[in-house]
């Protein structure tokens, strides 16, 4: 008894079709092999998910800077084939990190990204551990269904490791759900998909600002 009054009471949280599309970057790299040098080059792995469905996306970039980052999410809505109305990321604020000075703001350009595509951006709440739970397990399932899966392979080129990890993601959104009937590529399908918004029609451009001062000799440096 005295367990189950120490016990926090939890409920199910329900997602609408199409509303909500959950984005973060996994831990752990990916790589490919340099043909020329031999180097190693490391990769962040972008993952995103529609939690009504449980439909996944992944791919690989460069890093996690504000232009790999919108890269990629511009490239997973272009393969969901239209645009949720709320993007959550989980605390881009320490996961992208500025190259230098004259980096873009990651809050200013995704807001940029967010009015292109006519949606809307809700970060994941600080300590609110079920706002993010879904990309998470997203998460450890790309581990486990992408990274072991690939571990053995060896790849020379970042195009070469995204087509690798697009069909390993196409094989786990086919693959059936635990006490389910169906897979997360036929729910999508039957429920979200035609529900999003539809895509702009030109391509998303980032944009550089600055703030610059006037010099103590009245010049101003562009």
């Amino acid at each position: 008894s005295q367990q189950l009054i120490a016990r926090k009471p939890s409920m199910v949280l329900q997602h609408r079709a199409g509303e909500k599309l959950f984005i973060d970057f996994a831990g752990k790299k990916l790589s490919y092999a340099d043909p020329d040098t031999g180097e190693v080059v490391s990769c962040q792995v972008f993952v995103a998910c529609l939690p009504h469905s449980d439909y996944s996306f992944a791919m690989a970039v460069r890093s996690q800077n504000i232009s790999d980052f919108l890269y990629a999410l511009g490239c997973c809505l272009q393969e969901l084939g239209g645009v949720p109305q709320v993007l959550v990321p989980d605390n881009l604020k320490s996961a992208i990190v500025k190259a230098n000075r004259y980096e873009p703001d990651v809050n200013r350009a995704l807001e940029d990204f967010a009015n292109h595509y006519h949606t809307t951006v809700i970060p994941a709440r600080v300590r609110k551990p079920k706002d993010k739970a879904l990309v998470e397990n997203q998460v450890k399932l790309v581990y486990s269904r992408v990274f072991a899966k690939l571990r053995n392979q060896q790849f020379f080129d970042l195009a070469s490791l995204n087509k690798a990890i697009k069909e390993k993601i196409r094989e786990h959104n086919q693959t059936r759900m635990q006490q389910k009937l169906y897979c997360r590529e036929e729910r999508f399908l039957a429920d979200e998909k035609h529900l999003l918004q539809s895509l702009p029609d030109q391509p998303f451009e980032l944009k550089y600002y600055r703030e610059l001062k006037v010099a103590k000799n009245n010049h101003i440096y562009l």
